[in-house]
Order: C-alpha cells, then sequence, then structure tokens
C-alpha cells in the first residue's frame, strides 16, 4: 500500500511549539524496565531508542512518579521526585531526540491506586473510597496534603524541562490520583475540591497553573484526559470531559491527550474493534481549538479517517509500537504489509510488570534479539511451521541464512490456524498471515503436506537443523464434576458450542455432559530431537516441542534458535 494513502497521517504538525513530523505518537505506558528504585537503565534507554528510530513524531515517557515510592501500583516505574533522577533522565531525552523522535514526560501519582505493599505505607486520594486495583480503602486528603502533592508535580516538571524533555503531560486519566478528583465515582469531598466539575477540576487546575509559572508561559503542557468512564457508576461522562476540556484550554494546556476507562479495561480491548473510541476525540475537538489526540487500538487506516474526517489531529499508538517500533517508517515506505501486527493479546501487560509482546520477543531486549549478520552462511533445516518454527526461519533467513521450513500440514500455522477458532482470538490469524508473509518475501524454501524423517535429514545434509515440530497431546480430558470419561486425542477440527460436542478429523463427533470442561494437556515430544541429534551436529529445539509453551513463549524460543544457528 503507497504511503500517499496516508498523506494526513504522515503530515507535519505544531504541538506547542514542537514541529512533529507525523501525526503518531508513542502515549506513556508502564512498561517495567527501571531500577526497583526509579532509575533509568539500559534496557530502558535501548527499548525507547528502538522506538524513535522507528519513526514515531514523538513519545511520551512514562508513567514518572511524582512521589517514590507512595505513588507505585507496581514494580520499576522510574521516579521524578528526587534530583538523584536528573542523570538517567537527561541520558533518556537525548537519547530519544538523537534518534529523531520529540520527547515529553508524564508525572503522574497513582492515588487510591497505589498497591501498599509497592508504596509502602496506605494509600491516598480525594476520598476515602475503596479502589478496585488494590482493594484498599485509601486515607482522604487534607488540604495541606494536597498542596504539598502540587509541590512535587510542580517539581517534577522543573526536572523534566532541566533533563531536556521538550514537554509535560499530567496523567489526569486511567483511575490514577488526578483523574480520582475529576470523577464524581471517586470524588465524595465536600470542600472547594468536590462537588460540582469546576471544584473536582480545581487541584488539577491548580498544578496546571503553578507549573506553568515556573516553567514559562511557552514550555508545552497538556492533559491526558479519559473520554468516558465506562461502566462507572456515576462516572467522568463525555459531556463533561469535553466541558473540561475547554476549561484546559483556558488555562494554557496545549493539547488534550484522550483515553477511556472503566469496568473491564483495558480487556475490553480484546473485543472491540479497531478505532472503536475515535468518538471521544470527535465530541472533544468540537469543544477546543488545541490539537486532541485519538487513542485505543489506532491503527494506520483508522488514524487516517479519522485525520482526513478532522476527528482527531494526532493519534496515539501504544500497544502497535511495542509489537513493531518500525510502524511509522513503513507505514511512510508504503510497506504497510510488513507491519507486525498487534493481536490483543494482552501479554505485554506482563506478569511481573514487565512488559512482553507475543509479536515481538525482542520488547525489553532489543540489543539481545537483533538479528546480526551470520558469521558462516548455512543450510538450514526448520522442521514445523507453526509460530515457533517460522519465526525460527524468518530470523535465519534475516541474518543470510539459506533456510527451508517442512510442514506436515498442508498450511502454515500450526497451531495458531485453531486457536483463531475460540471466542476473541481472531486476530492471532493477523499473526499467522504476517509470519507466513515474511517467509515468503525472505525467500524461505516451504516444502507442506511433508513429514520429516530421520531418513530425509540424511538427504539433505543440512549443516544445522531447528526443530518446532510441536509437542504431543495424549489426550483431550472431559470432566463433568469428578473426572467421569476420557476422549482419545484426535485433530479436532471443530468445537461446538451448542450440544458440547468436538469433531476429530476423521468426522468423528463426541459429546460431553453439562457444566463440563474439556481440557487439552501438551507434552515435550522429543523423539524427533533424538534421532536428529545423532545425524546433524548442530540442532537447535522451539516451542513445545522443547517444553508446554504459550504463544508467546513459542515465539520467543523460535527467534532464539535462528539468532543461536
Amino acid at each position: 500500500m503507497s504511503s500517499a494513502k496516508f498523506e494526513k497521517l504522515l503530515e507535519p504538525i505544531d504541538l506547542g511549539g514542537m514541529r512533529l513530523k507525523n501525526r503518531m505518537v508513542m502515549p506513556a505506558m508502564s512498561i517495567g524496565m527501571a531500577t526497583d528504585d526509579g532509575y533509568v537503565t539500559e534496557r530502558l534507554l535501548d527499548y525507547f531508542e528502538e522506538r524513535a528510530r522507528g519513526g514515531v513524531g514523538l513519545i511520551i515517557v512514562g508513567y514518572a512518579v511524582v512521589e517514590f515510592p507512595r505513588g507505585l501500583t507496581g514494580p520499576k516505574r522510574i521516579a521524578v521526585d528526587d534530583d538523584k533522577f536528573l542523570p538517567g533522565l537527561t541520558s533518556l531525552a537525548q537519547r530519544i531526540k538523537q534518534n529523531g523522535a520529540h520527547v515529553a514526560l508524564q508525572l503522574n501519582h497513582a492515588g487510591g491506586f497505589a498497591i501498599s505493599s509497592f508504596a509502602g505505607s496506605m494509600p491516598v486520594a480525594p476520598s476515602a473510597v475503596i479502589c478496585r486495583v488494590g482493594g484498599e480503602i485509601p486515607r482522604a486528603m487534607t488540604v495541606d496534603d494536597i498542596q504539598a502533592m502540587k509541590l512535587r508535580f510542580v517539581e517534577g516538571a522543573q526536572r523534566a524541562q532541566k533533563a531536556g524533555f521538550e514537554a509535560v503531560e499530567i496523567h489526569s486519566a486511567t483511575g490514577y490520583l488526578l483523574n480520582q478528583f475529576l470523577s464524581p465515582a471517586k470524588n465524595k469531598r465536600t470542600d472547594v475540591y468536590g462537588g460540582d466539575l469546576p471544584n473536582r477540576a480545581r487541584f488539577l487546575l491548580e498544578i496546571i497553573a503553578a507549573i506553568r509559572e515556573k516553567v514559562g508561559a511557552s514550555y508545552p503542557l497538556w492533559v491526558r484526559l479519559n473520554g468516558k468512564e465506562f461502566g462507572v457508576r456515576g462516572g467522568i461522562t463525555l459531556e463533561d470531559t469535553s466541558e473540561l476540556s475547554r476549561i484546559l484550554e483556558k488555562a494554557g494546556c496545549c493539547a488534550i491527550n484522550l483515553t477511556h476507562y472503566g469496568t473491564g479495561y483495558p480487556f475490553h480491548q480484546l473485543v472491540e474493534p479497531a478505532g472503536s473510541f475515535v468518538y471521544l476525540a470527535e465530541a472533544v475537538k468540537k469543544a477546543v481549538r488545541i490539537p486532541v489526540m485519538a487513542g485505543g487500538r489506532i491503527t494506520p487506516e483508522v488514524a487516517e479517517r479519522a485525520l482526513q474526517k478532522g476527528d482527531a489531529d494526532l493519534v496515539t499508538m501504544g500497544r502497535q509500537l511495542l509489537a513493531d517500533p518500525e510502524l511509522p517508517n513503513k507505514v511512510a515506505s508504503g510497506r504497510l504489509d510488513e507491519v507486525a501486527p498487534c493481536i490483543t493479546c494482552l501479554s505485554c501487560r506482563g506478569r511481573s510488570g514487565d512488559a512482553r509482546c507475543t509479536v515481538n520477543p525482542a520488547l525489553g531486549m532489543e540489543k539481545k534479539f537483533r538479528p546480526a549478520p551470520a558469521r558462516k552462511v548455512k543450510n538450514v533445516l526448520v522442521i514445523g511451521g507453526g509460530a515457533a518454527g517460522m519465526e525460527a526461519a524468518v530470523v535465519a533467513a534475516r541474518r543470510g541464512h539459506r533456510v527451508t521450513l517442512f510442514e506436515k500440514g498442508n498450511r502454515l500455522g500450526g497451531r495458531m490456524r485453531m486457536a483463531t477458532r475460540m471466542p476473541h482470538k481472531a486476530r492471532i490469524a493477523d499473526l499467522n498471515d504476517y509470519l507466513s508473509r515474511l517467509v515468503s518475501r525472505l525467500g524461505v524454501k516451504v516444502e507442506l503436506g511433508k513429514t520429516v524423517t530421520p531418513e530425509l535429514v540424511k538427504r539433505m545434509k543440512p549443516d544445522a537443523v531447528i526443530i518446532a515440530a510441536g509437542g504431543r497431546i495424549p489426550a483431550l480430558k472431559w470432566i463433568a464434576g469428578t473426572l467421569s470419561g476420557l476422549l482419545l486425542y484426535g485433530d479436532y477440527s471443530r468445537v461446538e458450542e451448542v450440544g458440547r460436542a468436538v469433531t476429530d478429523g476423521a468426522g468423528r463427533r463426541q459429546t460431553f455432559g453439562p457444566h463440563s470442561m474439556l481440557t487439552a494437556v501438551t507434552k515435550a515430544d522429543q523423539r524427533l530431537v533424538k534421532e536428529v541429534q545423532a545425524i546433524v551436529s548442530e540442532v537447535y529445539i522451539a516451542g513445545d516441542c522443547m517444553d508446554p509453551y504459550g504463544m508467546m513463549e513459542a515465539v520467543a524460543s523460535g527467534a532464539r534458535a535462528g539468532l543461536e544457528v
């Protein structure tokens, strides 16, 4: 697809005095790559450098905690509440600017969302309303607390400016402290900081005025807001946000960055189509003259339509740039079919606050996973055309090896094809299609419908073999209260929700009773591994034949094998 189709997306724009080269913005995300005590790490520098090199116009680094550790919701967040953090923050701002992107720092405090096990003390909030995140009842802030917190935001902004960040974003969304003041569902105060919208916004407006006094009138400053709080009784409405945006424009904000929040956040992204929340930006844009950023599963196609219609001025792409940092450059050069898709699996939320990506195993390990040219070009045989096998073939081919991939099925994809039949998993097909295109583009020779045997390996005489042939599922078990049956495993092509039945490749249909649970237990299968190791000295293992993996681990193991060969 030609880059001309993204004329508006690639058009420069002025934002608070910064001239952005395009309208793509990487929003602040909690990625968990700082030290436990808030310092910038080399890993964090590499992560942001990769995104800056990828061609995005603006990167918003976040969130930076203005009160460490009491403002934390999880580990490994960067801090901005002390001058000791300035050297790392300065390096971070420089690294991003040197690689072609403008950079802003997002300031935040978790408030009632803070978790005491991380924060080290009771959370604070506008009111003592229980928080659904940590399940704790925070302490209601006094007026003195509010004034002290305002100073923390001001000092954070001053440090951001001193460190070389070109702008500051005040995080007032997704349930954090300033959002708690704005939301009638969380703010039950009866003083000047509670009640109607102007009073609920008073704390935020005081912060903006105090920051503006210290950083100067020309320093870019904007706010991130919820367009609407979904499923929150008595929460923020779109009308509230539109009115607040007008107030913020008058207060000197140079932009409004819109997101959304509420019950099920962010898991709604599993089911919502791309661009479902652009209408929030459209409504706010009618209320203000300053630029408005739209977010929420924004693809390049959705972005171009929204920008052309005037529904937004810029678009934020978060998870898309985790999956593919090069997305902006690929859009600009007309290589849209080479963009790695975000499949909205939400694995990037991490298991310990550390972001990961199913599609992009290099996330957070950019230097380690960067393919280097092979010292010696080899004939590489890859066995298995699932997620692990295709990723291994792609990485090996990118390094210059001659790669042949064997898949016993008639199509590439392995169990990814079966997974797409599950509810809300259709986007896995995007990953399958993406890897299949790369395999073809990189010149990998593909042999379908052929089972690899030791005899075949002997005839081919490869220099190296990567085995990603999948695991073995010995049985499907169905459970109705207690274990009451056993279903022998076959290639189950269909699982029926109505009637609770499965059908195998031979057309045999078996049913199981009400309130049953169907489970499939994968076991590693290394029989072929041992046979091939007796023939070829250089053998690598990836995917389920190594260990029963989820798809994220399978893709990562394939990438490692492709790098090692």
